[in-house]
């Protein structure tokens, strides 16, 4: 049994399939962790929902892009209509049935915001975007958990568990082309895997067990403006750590 996590799929089905092709992800055997943002932005947001939701050792949590999306449901926000809506939008209008429509609204709305586990003795703490580091764990927001980047990546963040999330794309992170899975040096207590497919990087999937990093080039057309330069001595150092404990 292998876990891994993968994050910020954006409707990148066939770059989905091919990473998990790559890790040979083996459904009986194998649990995923996706850590949000499946739809928006990407060709097929609809099919990478049938998927994550007809495997059940496949486990979404919500990111900022489903919260977007139940806000504009529920008409509290427009924003989803702004931030690459409309292949999801057309895809469940035009091509699932209202009965489908209405099994991934139901299975969206219980995704949770985060989710801790333990591998090989370590602890994580899986959200999409991080945390809120100045705010006591059970006064963190949904704003804190899917909106968060730089007041939680550039500090230290729980004294216990290591963070693995998604939200920005590490490119962002480095600001530079490297779209790289990130490991903080710094406080060794975070790890983002956002690669930036949509945005023409990488989909990239960690394996926890001995942090194993997987990349399948984005479809998107713009490769050349990214690289990727996984450093394994940053990740052999993560893996063989002891779990943060101050």
């Amino acid at each position: 049994m292998s876990t891994y996590v993968i994050s910020d799929i954006h409707g990148c089905f066939d770059e989905f399939q091919a990473l998990l092709e790559q890790i040979q992800f083996n459904p009986d055997r194998d649990v995923l962790y996706i850590l949000g943002d499946v739809v928006d932005r990407g060709p097929k947001p609809l099919n990478c929902l049938r998927f994550i939701m007809q495997t059940k050792s496949v486990h979404l949590l919500r990111g900022n892009h489903e919260d977007m999306m139940f806000d504009f449901l529920d008409r509290k926000s427009y924003a989803w209509e702004r931030n690459g809506s409309g292949p999801t939008q057309t895809q469940l209008i035009y091509e699932a049935t209202e009965k489908e429509r209405d099994a991934i609204y139901k299975y969206l709305r219980k995704r949770p915001l985060y989710k801790t586990v333990g591998v090989n003795g370590k602890r994580y703490f899986l959200s999409h975007a991080g945390l809120n580091p100045q705010a006591p764990f059970n006064q963190q927001s949904t704003r804190d958990l899917v909106w968060n980047r730089k007041d939680f990546y550039e500090n230290k963040a729980l004294p216990r568990h290591i963070c693995i999330f998604g939200h920005t794309p590490t490119m962002a992170i480095r600001d530079n082309r490297d779209c790289s899975v990130w490991f903080d040096e710094e406080h060794k207590d975070k790890i983002c895997i956002d690669a930036g497919c949509v945005f023409g990087g990488a989909l990239a999937a960690l394996r926890l067990d001995d942090y194993g990093v997987f990349y399948v080039k984005s479809s998107e057309g713009n490769f050349a403006r990214y690289h990727f330069d996984a450093d394994q001595v940053v990740a052999e150092v993560f893996a063989t750590s002891t779990c943060p404990q101050n």
